[in-house]
C-alpha cells in the first residue's frame, strides 16, 4: 500500500475541489474561476479600498500570480484599477456591475460546496482539520520566510 503523503492529499482535493466548481458553474461563471469567485467576494464584504497588495496578503499570493488573476478578471469586465487621489501609483481594484451581480450566486456556489464537503465530518474533526491546516499553513510560511531571508 503507497504511504499517504500531504502533498498527495491536498493535490487530490484540490483537484476534486476545481472539478466540484467548474461542474456547479454555469454560462455566467464560464470565466469566473474558484479564486476569481473569492476575490470578488473579498473585494465585497472588505471595509474601505482594497488594492493588489491586500489581495495578496489575504490569498498569500505572489504579485506576479496576483498580478495575472486580477488582469484576467480585467480583461473579463469582473473589475477595473481606480487611481487613488493621494498616491497615483496606487490603483484601487473596484468591481464591475457585473461582478456584483454575481455575487448572491457565487455565495452560493461556495456554501453549497462547503456543505458537500462537510457532510458526515464532526465539528469536532472540522476543528482539527482546521488546526493541523493552520499548523501547516505556519510551517510553510515560516520556512519560505527564513528562506527568503537566506536562513535556509
Amino acid at each position: 500500500m503507497q504511504e499517504q503523503t500531504i502533498c498527495g492529499e491536498l493535490g487530490m482535493l484540490n483537484n476534486l475541489f476545481k472539478r466540484q466548481m467548474a461542474r456547479q458553474s454555469g454560462e455566467e461563471f464560464s470565466k469566473v474561476t474558484g479564486m476569481q469567485g473569492m476575490i470578488i467576494h473579498y473585494l465585497l464584504v472588505a471595509d474601505g479600498d482594497r488594492f493588489q497588495k491586500d489581495v495578496e496578503t489575504q490569498f498569500r499570493f505572489r504579485r506576479s500570480t496576483a498580478t495575472g488573476i486580477l488582469q484576467l478578471m480585467e480583461q473579463h469586465g469582473l473589475l477595473r484599477r481606480e487611481p487613488v487621489p493621494q498616491d497615483g501609483r496606487l490603483k484601487r481594484l473596484v468591481l464591475t456591475d457585473k461582478a456584483l451581480a454575481l455575487d448572491a450566486r457565487i455565495k452560493k456556489k461556495f456554501r453549497d460546496t462547503e456543505t458537500l464537503m462537510r457532510a458526515g465530518i464532526s465539528e469536532e474533526d472540522m476543528d482539527a482539520w482546521f488546526r493541523v491546516c493552520g499548523r501547516i499553513r505556519a510551517n510553510l510560511e515560516n520556512y519560505q520566510r527564513r528562506a527568503s531571508e537566506g536562513q535556509e
